[in-house]
């Protein structure tokens, strides 16, 4: 589990928070890193926020599989 606060900033050169990133997985049932970044560019510039992102996914993907 992310330590990240929904309003705290994950992708610095993006400006996108945990909450965007959040959105864009649950409202195109995103299921991978790769498309992760492709609806939102998060870790194409410097990938410093990779490991966090895909921390993000994987916690979504959890609560998904959880909610069946």
């Amino acid at each position: 589990m992310t330590d990240f606060e929904d309003n705290d900033i994950v992708c610095r050169h993006m400006q996108l928070t945990k909450a965007d990133i959040v959105k864009v997985i649950r409202d195109k049932q995103l299921k991978t890193f790769e498309q992760v970044q492709d609806e939102t560019d998060a870790a194409t510039i410097c990938g410093s926020c990779a490991a966090d992102v895909e921390a993000i996914l994987e916690d979504e993907l959890k609560k998904r599989e959880e909610r069946g």
